[in-house]
């Protein structure tokens, strides 16, 4: 799969609901996989660990679509090489990070709200957190990371990106990211993250980069969640509002830098 990047006449081009289902494919797709492996490894009685079951059925889905991408030849890094590619990397996975702790701030803020239309969140936090550490980071912060990477910035956008402009590509690929997630509070962090992973992997042409950056923001999720060595992100009142303030413009300012670092790179 190659050339996605260079479609300048897709912008004008309008979807049709074929291009959108052979885009969405490899989304539905990893979740009958992740779906088959859990009720697989459930039925040999493996393990009662529902982190466990959740990072075994993962990997089978990593390892799968790791040799899909092998076999399809999936455009995953940059040839563009330079000094500021780094940095500029750098600056991008700051910036997820922030944008991670500003939708956490906000569904605080906000959950007085729409609590009632969030049990089945509740549901999915109570299945992942308060187990085993190791387990977590393993299975939420390296190996779904990477998984959803390769598919919804891979597969997905890149297939969208075929027939359509960048802006089109990263909102129905965030969308579709969002709403494999099966819950509102889960649909808008993921809404919002992926069109900044969209934007990473568009602007970088790599997806390792939004790779490193989906791991880091989930990474800072868990402890924050599950340590104390983030306590002083925890904020009430007035101060929480500031934070979420102060977390969005760092954000911007992270992902403006890397913006301008990248265009040095040749």
């Amino acid at each position: 799969m190659t050339g996605y990047n260079n479609r300048a006449g897709n912008a004008a081009k309008k979807l049709t609901w074929k291009e959108l289902l052979y885009a969405a494919a490899p989304a539905l797709f990893y979740m009958v996989i992740l779906n088959a492996a859990h009720v697989f490894f459930v039925f040999l009685g493996f393990s009662d660990s529902r982190i466990l079951l959740q990072a075994m059925s993962v990997f089978v889905s990593l390892l799968f679509f790791c040799w899909y991408a092998v076999r399809t030849h999936l455009k995953i890094r940059s040839r563009k090489k330079g000094i500021y590619r780094y940095p500029a990397s750098f600056c991008y996975v700051v910036a997820v990070v922030m944008c991670g702790v500003v939708n956490n701030y906000l569904f605080s803020i906000l959950m007085s709200v729409v609590r009632k239309f969030s049990s089945d969140y509740w549901r999915v936090a109570q299945n992942f957190y308060k187990q085993n550490l190791l387990l977590e980071i393993v299975a939420l912060c390296i190996l779904g990371p990477f998984v959803e990477e390769l598919v919804y910035r891979g597969f997905v956008y890149q297939r969208l990106r075929e027939s359509a402009s960048e802006t089109k590509a990263a909102v129905w690929s965030a969308l579709l990211f969002g709403a494999m997630h099966f819950n509102l509070v889960q649909f808008v962090y993921a809404f919002v993250l992926g069109l900044l992973l969209a934007h990473i992997v568009s602007k970088t042409g790599s997806l390792f980069t939004a790779i490193a950056a989906h791991m880091a923001a989930n990474l800072v999720s868990v402890l924050w969640e599950e340590t104390d060595w983030l306590d002083f992100l925890n904020q009430t009142g007035i101060r929480q509002h500031g934070a979420a303030a102060i977390s969005l413009v760092l954000m911007w300012i992270f992902l403006s830098y890397g913006n301008q670092l990248q265009k040095k790179i040749r």
